[in-house]
């Protein structure tokens, strides 16, 4: 695995938040990226009504202002995000402009099976079968060699995985890559090998697995994404009359997937560098395919040998995680080439102290989703220089209440950091703020210890990674950590008691306001069929209907 002080992008390095692992990834980096830059962001996390999470931001600078889904800005088109998301008329469009991709056809969810085993027969093997509208590479099953694997493949993406709508095409040879281009350039690519495991001749099959999940742990793009044995697993075991307690011979490769997609477990190998210009060339006529996308995630099969390629998807709000944290090779700025389009007027900015402080993500997920804050707007970056240092207390008699007074006056004179109880009586303090807070948050912390304190003292240290925004009692020292926030509790409660009553209230307006239409409608629905008596009565009353009555009764009876 790589070395993340090596080839990681040093401004992300030490600076996310659990909560901003894996699928966060792409937006916070984004989020982070741009905040640095002194652009105003303002954060909503929706949870929708399938139990999705999704993020949606918005970024302004001097009355310009952008919205953002992820990756996708509002330089991509409404038509081009339609077109994109579904897998028949992304098929559809890159044909049409002359864009390499894999022949196929689209199966709706009252299709037989045999209609698309016939397909395949018409085609020749191997295929592919994948959902139309999938994400994450969920339920794609590639390679396929013969009508029995279909079947079985069939059975486990429109059954078990309930995706009765498909794609079968053509499988096209080569290495699998994702692309992701940006106003006509190539940006980024990853190369996706499938999940897999190389034997040493002693450990079992499972327990190489459980290596491998255990070193992906230690990336923010793959902690929640370890290889998982499931029914694509087995049949592959048993296809090679293996299983989970087998030991492979040394160097030996198993793959453990037919596809390479990295949530599978698929390892994600940085390629940028070693990508022709004629696969390059390919991936930004797709994207010039579709009307109004200027960046987008493009997944290709590569041949590698011949220099051909073919598209299989295009996603315009694609993730970059795996370009920010690969498990091999040199991780790519894609959040910085979005923002340098979308704001080029700061692009020069002092980035080395910005780096210095970062995004309390954690805390913006837990107010959008517990609904204690439908939006946050996030304060904006303090000025620049911004000043680091790390301070020891030793001897100190009551860390509790040392804590409590280095977090009031750090909240008092803006400053970042948090203070933290070691071993000892001593208690580690963590400041970023520019000098002259600094120097007046030390001058009183100073006065205080001087004060109340006739042993403890104070040593200044350096500190060179960079700190969260917002200042915090360490959750290790529990008790100070339970006292500083034991007002700022009854705040939060009585703020989620509010928001609760407010979407209560708001509920109960809608439905008065459906109560007070139908019973409008009920009103207006009376007075229309009083006024229609009334002309009926006028209507039978009339000579015309006296003198017509003959001819009625004529008409009645042929009816019969």
């Amino acid at each position: 695995m790589n070395n993340q002080n090596e080839i990681y992008l040093n401004h992300l390095v030490d600076c996310i938040p659990p909560k901003a692992n894996n699928y966060m990834l792409s937006t916070y980096s984004i989020i982070l990226e741009a905040w640095r830059r002194g652009i105003e962001v303002s954060i909503r996390i929706v949870k929708e009504k399938s139990g999705a999470i999704e993020p949606y931001y918005t970024l302004t600078k001097d009355g310009k202002q952008h919205e953002f889904s992820v990756t996708r800005g509002d330089l991509v088109s409404v038509e081009a995000k339609t077109l994109t998301k579904n897998k028949k008329t992304t098929k559809e469009y890159l044909q049409k402009n002359n864009v390499p991709t894999p022949i196929g056809k689209e199966f709706s969810d009252i299709a037989e099976d045999e209609e698309i085993i016939q397909y395949a027969d018409e085609i020749g093997y191997p295929v592919v079968v994948k959902p139309l509208s999938g994400t994450g590479g969920k339920g794609v099953i590639s390679n396929i060699q013969n009508k029995e694997e279909l079947v079985e493949a069939l059975l486990y993406v429109r059954k078990q995985l309930n995706y009765p709508h498909v794609i079968l095409e053509k499988y096209f040879e080569g290495s699998d890559y994702r692309l992701y281009v940006l106003n006509g350039e190539v940006i980024g690519a990853i190369k996706r090998m499938k999940a897999h495991v190389i034997g040493d001749g002693k450990s079992t099959i499972q327990e190489l697995i459980n290596k491998k999940n255990k070193e992906r742990t230690k990336l923010p793009s793959l902690s929640n994404r370890p290889i998982k044995v499931d029914t694509e697993t087995r049949s592959l075991l048993k296809r090679s009359n293996y299983t989970l307690a087998s030991v492979l011979a040394d160097g030996e490769v198993f793959y453990l997937k037919t596809a390479n997609n990295v949530s599978a477990g698929g390892d994600s190998i940085d390629a940028t560098d070693n990508v022709s210009e004629n696969i390059k060339r390919i991936a930004v006529e797709a994207t010039n395919s579709f009307p109004s996308l200027p960046h987008c995630g493009l997944d290709m099969i590569v041949d590698e040998e011949n220099d051909t390629g073919v598209i299989i998807e295009l996603n315009s709000r694609a993730h970059i995680t795996q370009h920010l944290f690969p498990l091999e090779g040199k991780a790519r700025d894609i959040p910085s080439y979005i923002i340098d389009y979308y704001f080029p007027e700061t692009k020069n900015y002092n980035r080395e102290e910005a780096n210095k402080l970062y995004i309390d993500f954690d805390f913006i997920y837990k107010a959008c989703l517990s609904r204690s804050a439908a939006e946050i707007k996030l304060p904006k970056i303090p000025n620049h220089p911004i000043v680091l240092k790390r301070y020891v207390v030793s001897n100190c008699s009551d860390s509790n209440k040392f804590s409590l007074r280095v977090h009031r006056l750090a909240y008092n004179n803006h400053v970042n950091g948090y203070v933290k109880t070691l071993a000892n009586g001593r208690l580690a303090i963590i400041v970023a703020a520019n000098d002259k807070k600094v120097n007046q948050f030390e001058s009183q912390l100073n006065k205080y210890i001087s004060k109340n304190f006739s042993n403890t003292k104070l040593e200044e240290k350096t500190r060179n990674s960079p700190v969260k925004h917002g200042f915090y009692i360490d959750s290790s020292d529990q008790e100070a950590a339970n006292q500083s926030t034991e007002k700022n509790s009854a705040v939060d409660h009585y703020a989620t008691k509010y928001s609760e009553l407010k979407a209560d209230y708001q509920k109960l307006v809608r439905k008065l306001s459906e109560y007070e239409q139908a019973e409008n409608l009920t009103h207006l629905t009376e007075r229309q069929n009083k006024q229609l008596k009334k002309r009926l009565k006028q209507m039978e009353s009339s000579t015309s209907w006296k003198v017509t009555k003959p001819i009625r009764k004529l008409m009645e009876f042929r009816k019969r």
